[in-house]
């Protein structure tokens, strides 16, 4: 399982990245707005708290698939390779992500909230694909079910890693991207549901671990543990 962090605040990002095991940050441009900061200057400082093997999911917001191109060549020109363009499957989107899929360029489809959206844009080179949880579910769909049935279509129609480097110039395997959550329960569905990856805003990821249970159990230990020890640790015993 893939997890990234849905945010663009620099305090979060560090915080998060020297806790858990992330594979990087997705934005979307009003995560990006709301930092009010210069964006250069931000996508920067990012980058060098993920360090170089991590990856940031930038979206494009022009509105024709030329100048969309144009934003995503210049988006690799200035922060490097480790750049995913999100792009939103309008059509002027398809027909981005159908162009610079050729050119090897790694692609995260976004704005989706139906199973035909996600296949469209597997089929037109994009590595991630991001459905909408929680707006789909906001407007009396299902996200989990629109996981569950791209995944099945996915799986029929996986294509060979030759035909992958044929086409895109690079191997991969298309990953429905879960996004927009509210709660953990939906990230767990979504997971059972077939996703890989998924991305998770900073109120959500501090709760996918937490169990009152668990620190309950830590009280407990400690306090039977300082009854005869006190103070000390393993190393002061050891």
């Amino acid at each position: 399982m893939q997890y990234y962090l849905d945010t663009a605040n620099i305090e979060d990002i560090k915080r998060i990245n020297n806790i858990y095991p992330i594979m990087g940050i997705t934005t979307n441009p009003s995560i990006i707005a709301k930092e009010k900061r210069n964006f250069k200057e931000m996508i920067k400082e990012i980058q060098e708290v993920l360090g170089k093997d991590k990856y940031i999911h930038i979206q494009l917001v022009g509105e024709t698939a030329e100048i969309m191109i144009e934003e995503a060549k210049k988006l690799i020109e200035t922060f490097g390779e480790n750049i995913y363009l999100k792009i939103p499957v309008t059509e002027q989107g398809i027909k981005a992500m159908k162009e610079l899929s050729k050119e090897g360029q790694r692609i995260t489809a976004t704005g989706i909230l139906s199973p035909q959206q996600i296949v469209m844009a597997a089929e037109a080179g994009a590595e991630y694909m991001a459905p909408y949880i929680n707006r789909s579910d906001n407007i009396g769909e299902s996200g989990v079910e629109i996981v569950k049935d791209a995944q099945k279509i996915l799986d029929n129609v996986r294509i060979s890693d030759e035909e992958c480097k044929r086409r895109f110039k690079r191997v991969f395997e298309p990953k429905i991207f879960g996004a927009s959550f509210k709660n953990v329960r939906q990230v767990h569905e979504v997971m059972l549901a077939g996703a890989k990856s998924v991305t998770v805003g900073t109120e959500v990821f501090d709760r996918l671990i937490y169990h009152p249970y668990t620190d309950w159990s830590m009280e407990k230990f400690n306090e039977d543990w300082q009854k005869v020890y006190g103070d000390k640790n393993l190393l002061d015993l050891l």
